[in-house]
């Protein structure tokens, strides 16, 4: 492979020993994906540069290489500054709430040592990522990428950590409801990731641009991950292949492409299977509920729930009970419902309401109350709308809506309006 500033962005800060092995093992790999393998080999094998670890720390951890961060954790548990790259962060609130505050602690830890100021930039993104996408509110969500900036600002060799300070900006406006800036601040990570080579940073603010497009134009949302795409496959990292896919099925979902969905979330579990919960796969069933075939989702959200043994996560919950409710059982459903409001209440966040208000619209459809199930998929919408965050959810919300206004239809003939509404919803969307 040739050079790439994903590793040599680190040359000004490294010793001589520690250029020459990366030099070497670039030389030697046949993609960015094999040179971790080899740069985790050699650090775990050799007596290396303490410096060149904690790089190596870091791409494993971009790569979510478990088994080598558990090793080099444990190799170097008394190297304060390379303890917090030892916690995977491999799926959404499950490892935030698992890892946040040892990870946080262990970086705070650090402000009162002699730590080196790109460590300590590096360091700050890495706590952005432990609030994101879900877990803190957006200010604690800033804070961390303001500090890293203020290092930035004072030495320009730290600007090779822009993109991604952008990365976790941009998400954080697209959180807000700030689709146009959050658009602008990607745009900016990408030409900061091309001037440095900074492959992974690049693929990343293209996905996450993807996602922003998503509220905007479905096209350029397609473009932007299709490139992401390409990008990932040169690197050949299957966490991040596995993270585009399910965001492009996202937005072929959102589209009305129901297909091209399931079919991206499929290859998306192919891929990398590391989420014991069914990550990859409770997309899937939210597509099923979306095109009302209850039983295919009951049958596929069984399945997953059943492999991890562990039907104490929010998304499960709403989606049996949705799926539920399509087979009009009723009282199943309301149980569902009410084990995923704890939940709901507890995480705090708008959009898990959004998602409560729509699945208990459809059971009180499934009650035939419509005035109710009307009541809920106002505010389903409502809240979608405000958070800048359009799902499957919010095209059943429309439906719900425009069905409401022409009487009392069955929940059946509900779902299957979906091609004459595809058209407002790409507008919206």
């Amino acid at each position: 492979m040739k050079p790439m500033g994903t590793i040599t962005k680190y040359y000004p800060f490294i010793d001589d020993e520690a250029q020459s092995i990366l030099n070497s093992l670039m030389d030697e790999s046949s993609s960015y994906y094999d040179l971790v393998h080899s740069l985790c080999h050699v650090v775990l094998e050799s007596d290396v540069p303490t410096n060149l670890a904690y790089i190596a720390a870091v791409q494993a951890w971009w790569c979510r290489l478990e088994d080598e961060i558990g090793l080099i954790n444990q190799k170097f548990k008394d190297v304060p500054y390379i303890v917090p790259w030892g916690h995977i962060h491999a799926s959404f609130e499950r490892d935030q709430i698992r890892f946040h505050d040892i990870v946080v602690q262990a970086i705070e830890n650090l402000m009162e040592e002699s730590t080196e100021d790109w460590i300590l930039t590096e360091l700050h993104l890495l706590h952005a990522h432990f609030h994101w996408p879900a877990f803190g509110d957006i200010p604690s969500q800033l804070e961390p990428v303001e500090k890293a900036r203020e290092l930035i600002a004072k030495n320009p060799l730290l600007r090779c950590f822009e993109a991604q300070a952008c990365f976790y900006e941009g998400w954080a406006r697209r959180i807000e409801g700030e689709k146009e800036d959050a658009v602008a601040v990607f745009q900016e990570g990408i030409e900061l990731a091309e001037a440095y080579d900074e492959s992974i940073h690049k693929c990343m603010n293209l996905a996450c641009q993807g996602e922003a497009f998503k509220n905007i134009s479905i096209k350029k949302a397609i473009d932007r991950f299709e490139e992401s795409y390409q990008l990932i496959r040169e690197l050949e990292v299957p966490y991040l292949e596995q993270e585009v896919l399910h965001d492009s099925g996202l937005v072929f979902e959102v589209a009305g492409e129901y297909d091209l969905a399931i079919s991206c979330y499929l290859e998306s579990a192919k891929v990398y299977q590391f989420d014991a919960e069914g990550y990859q796969l409770a997309p899937i069933g939210r597509v099923y509920i979306s095109l009302g075939d209850g039983e295919k989702a009951l049958e596929l959200i069984d399945s997953y729930t059943e492999d991890s043994g562990d039907l104490g996560f929010l998304i499960p919950y709403l989606q049996k009970a949705a799926a539920l409710a399509l087979l009009n059982r009723v009282d199943e459903a309301e149980e569902n419902l009410a084990e995923a409001y704890k939940l709901v209440i507890k995480s705090g966040l708008d959009r898990y309401l959004g998602r409560f208000y729509h699945v208990a619209g459809l059971v009180e459809l499934a009650k035939c109350d419509y005035l109710s199930a009307m009541d809920f998929f106002e505010k389903t919408w409502d809240i979608f709308e405000r958070v800048g965050q359009v799902h499957g959810e919010q095209n059943v919300a429309l439906l719900g809506l425009a069905s409401q206004e022409g009487g009392s239809p069955s929940l059946k003939s509900m779902q299957l309006n979906v091609t004459c509404l595809e058209s407002e919803c790409r507008l919206l969307c």
